[in-house]
């Protein structure tokens, strides 16, 4: 009998958790979309604004292109975030992806950057960190080629494409 009580009240704590668990995942997920929508509307604004303002035109396409991506990040994150609430399954594809865009980003700007820091002493530190962010990208693509070609040691989500079609 008290084996039975212990079990009822084992299920009724996980239950709760998992509730609780929930809420923080819909919350997040929440504050992500709202950041989400705030950025892109201020990204849009702002290039939009600035292109009438008489600023140079690859500088404004290359900031747009940055708050984009920096918008398409927070988008992976929230598809993360929902594949966690449906499934309960935590995968690492999504954040390696995340990882990619993020040192992309950075990429760009870099670039953008490195035209006016030619003949300065940080333009060598400019290449050096386009040499590691260009490795670390490198890496992060291996990672995902190394998940979807081995077999998983993790689970996978249904909310990822299937490498069998």
């Amino acid at each position: 009998m008290d084996e039975h009580r212990d079990r009822r009240i084992r299920d009724r704590t996980e239950g709760a958790f998992g509730y609780v668990e929930d809420v923080f995942y819909v919350a997040v997920a929440a504050a992500l979309a709202i950041a989400g929508v705030m950025l892109f509307g201020f990204v849009v604004y702002d290039f939009a604004v600035r292109l009438f303002d008489g600023g140079t035109l690859t500088d404004l396409i290359l900031e747009f292109l940055d708050g984009l991506l920096l918008v398409f990040i927070i988008t992976e994150l929230i598809h993360t975030v929902r594949a966690v609430i449906d499934e309960k399954v935590l995968v690492a594809e999504p954040f390696l992806i995340v990882g990619i865009v993020a040192a992309i980003r950075r990429l760009i700007v870099i670039s953008a950057e490195a035209k006016d820091l030619i003949g300065t002493g940080e333009f060598s530190d400019a290449m050096l960190e386009i040499g590691i962010l260009t490795g670390t990208v490198l890496l992060l693509a291996g990672a995902i080629f190394l998940l979807r070609s081995t077999v998983r040691s993790e689970p996978s989500s249904k909310h990822e494409p299937d490498s069998d079609d």
